[in-house]
């Protein structure tokens, strides 16, 4: 039981991250020419806000399981 919330937070912040991984090509497009491929759209980001948010709570369940749930 001690471990339930740390580790409840970890898979948060990874389900979080997960997300941000599926959605990051939803705002492109890609035109082919034959030859030629064009790619419309924003650019993916690695600092997009999934990401940050996603990685700040997983970092947090993981400093949280380290020090043994105590807080």
């Amino acid at each position: 039981m001690k471990k339930l919330i740390p580790t409840g937070v970890l898979i948060l912040g990874l389900i979080i991250v997960g997300l941000g991984l599926i959605r990051k090509d939803d705002a492109q497009a890609t035109i082919d020419l034959g030859k030629t491929e064009i790619d419309i759209g924003k650019k993916d980001s690695a600092f997009n806000g999934y990401f940050i948010i996603g990685g700040l709570v997983a970092v947090a369940g993981l400093v949280l399981l380290v020090r043994g749930g105590k807080a």
